[in-house]
């Protein structure tokens, strides 16, 4: 079984990337570039590469390594975990080398049809876009691994993996190229696969389903004798199966790998052929954990349709070297992060009154970001390169998310397109035209998605989009609740006690200011972030005893805090207030319409629970 579970994997798909440094005609006629990957060193976390590259007839070879990897919109320099670097002639003689920038090599050729370049790469980065290697696994991504020609990048690549004895095998959605004689090999049509397409190379849990005959591979490393690989993996492919269904069909026709990384941080990052997860290996234990991990999974699987292949026009071809501007995240991130959690409940892995406790705290989170209010989404996304990657202490007053801000906005956008076509259009028919007219090579631009948007319902929503999307301010969530027979609970009553407004932290038993949110008392008097707070009104305040001071208070009370700012005593008088109370749950209203009612199910199906429960849930 574990030979043929092997054979489905290297048999994974080639998928044609978008042509970036030269045209589809002329791909094919250059020569591949050959690469052998080695492990004698893997102890120490070094990874040794030789790549076999044709000069093309240059007398000056400029070879680079990608600076950002997509679908991770921060320059990571990847060429910082280069520790050597040289390159000869296929007879060996020694070949000049000169580092031209910071990611950038000029080979002297002499002459030379190929040179051969080895360089040793460190990896200890267990995430979704670095490369970690120890003594009984590896896991490399391509853009912190794979050198290539400058210009003429696109073009033909092979990967051979020398593993040592004790690993079992390798897993990747490359094409394989295996033969007895040279065993791990495998092959890309192009750049933009090789980066595209991970590697995992050693011993992991590996569980495989079929989906329309397509093999499709859940590949768990770090979770012997605790995480059950093939309960998820049935829960895994109703997922898949439901998914399929909503979009009319799988894009992609060989075999895919879902990489499970079980290191305790939650994280994924998509490709077309293959998703890879970072999660908590106790996940699998039962039904709730089950859900929380298979949410992370639905959003990386669901851009396999929405961001790897329907996509903004900015996202092909991809630029190695720079930063790519888009202001569409909102599409790519914040509606993929709608349907993460709406499609597991249409495929009926959460209840009608889960699904609603989870808008209910998107709501709720949406609103306690006063940054909604200064950047708007598509600003977030087109400043995604210097802040979402980069947060301070300052980032929730000034920026906005596009994952739970672009969540929230995808559920309201859903409401207008529903409400302006009388109910017979939704956002999900939006994703499937957008899908057949803009996926592949074309890509959109944000106005045009807008424009297919208004198409699809019938109605102009431009002048909504402008308001919810494309400039800050409050939104307003009247038109939801309308639509759809739905109220929020009246607040709760005032907890006792009064409330500072600062988040804190325990630093080995000191009290630190962490975030100060605008607005707020603490805001006000003038509190920062990094103050340790040392005593309310002379009396200390220890590390955990804030909450339970603040109680005997009430709020508007004046009080006087004592905090340290880098080492200097200062007194800070400080008005107490009142905690907002939190009015944002949702609940289906007592008196709704047949016609409200109506709308709900449509949305997000009926109360009664599915007729057949998700298999291994």
């Amino acid at each position: 079984m574990l030979g043929r579970i092997l054979l489905l994997i290297a048999l994974g798909l080639i998928a044609a990337g978008p042509v970036s440094a030269t045209t589809a005609a002329s791909v094919s006629d250059l020569a591949a570039i050959n690469y052998t990957l080695r492990f004698t060193d893997a102890t120490q976390h070094y990874l040794d590469v030789e790549a076999d590259i044709p000069t093309d007839g240059q007398a000056v070879l400029t070879l680079f390594m990608p600076v950002w990897t997509p679908g991770s919109y921060l320059v990571r320099e990847y060429a910082r975990s280069i520790i050597e670097f040289n390159a000869t002639s296929a007879d060996g003689t020694v070949l000049a080398t000169e580092k031209s920038a910071k990611n950038r090599w000029s080979i002297t050729t002499q002459g030379a049809d190929r040179v051969r370049v080895r360089y040793r790469l460190f990896g200890r980065e267990l995430t979704v876009r670095g490369n970690w290697i120890e003594h009984d696994f590896a896991m490399l991504n391509g853009a912190p691994t794979f050198i290539t020609v400058a210009d003429n990048y696109q073009r033909p690549y092979t990967v051979r993996l020398e593993l040592p004895t004790s690993w079992r095998g390798t897993y990747t959605p490359l094409a394989s190229a295996s033969s007895p004689a040279a065993p791990h090999t495998y092959t890309a049509p192009d750049f933009d696969t090789l980066v595209d397409s991970p590697i995992l190379a050693g011993s992991p849990q590996v569980d495989t389903f079929e989906v329309d005959g397509v093999p499709h591979t859940l590949v768990t490393l770090g979770g012997e004798g605790v995480w059950d690989n093939a309960r998820v993996a049935r829960s895994l492919a109703t997922l898949v199966e439901y998914q399929r269904t909503f979009w009319g069909g799988l894009p992609y026709h060989t075999p895919y790998v879902f990489f499970n990384l079980l290191t305790g941080h939650r994280s994924g990052l998509e490709h077309k052929s293959s998703v890879v997860i970072t999660t908590d290996r106790w996940l699998s234990r039962n039904s709730t954990g089950i859900s929380s991990w298979l949410s992370l999974a639905s959003h990386e699987y669901f851009h396999a349709w929405n961001g790897k292949r329907l996509r903004p026009v900015e996202h092909g071809p991809f630029a190695y070297e720079h930063e790519v501007y888009t202001k569409s995240l909102w599409v790519v991130e914040g509606i993929t992060s709608y349907y993460q959690h709406i499609l597991l409940r249409r495929a009926g892995f959460h209840s009608r009154a889960e699904y609603l406790g989870m808008a209910s705290n998107l709501i709720a989170g949406v609103q306690k970001t006063p940054g909604r209010t200064v950047q708007s989404l598509s600003e977030a996304s087109y400043d995604t390169w210097i802040k979402a990657y980069r947060p301070d202490e300052n980032s929730v007053n000034v920026t906005f998310s596009y994952y739970s801000g672009g969540a929230l906005a995808a559920l309201l956008f859903d409401v207008e397109i529903r409400r302006a076509s009388h109910g017979t259009k939704a956002l999900d028919d939006v994703m499937r035209a957008a899908y057949a007219r803009y996926s592949g090579e074309h890509g959109y631009t944000e106005e045009q998605f807008i424009a297919l948007a208004s198409e699809v319902a019938g109605a102009d929503l431009s002048l909504w989009v402008r308001g919810v999307i494309q400039s800050p301010g409050e939104w307003n969530y009247q038109p939801m609740l309308d639509w759809y027979g739905l109220e929020f609970l009246p607040p709760a009553e005032p907890s006792a006690g009064s409330w500072l407004g600062a988040d804190t932290k325990d630093d080995n038993g000191r009290l630190i200011v962490t975030t100060v949110r605008d607005g707020t008392p603490a805001a006000v008097a003038g509190l920062y972030a990094d103050d340790e707070i040392l005593a309310l009104d002379q009396y200390r305040v220890g590390a955990g005893q804030l909450s339970k001071r603040l109680e005997v208070y009430a709020p508007g009370t004046r009080v006087e805090l004592l905090v340290s700012r880098r080492g200097h005593l200062l007194t800070l008088p400080i008005t107490l207030g009142a905690e907002p109370r939190d009015t944002w749950r949702l609940k289906v209203r007592a008196d709704a319409t047949d016609a409200q009612k109506a709308h709900l199910e449509a949305w997000i199906g009926s109360d009664e629970p599915p007729a057949t429960p998700p298999t291994g849930s």
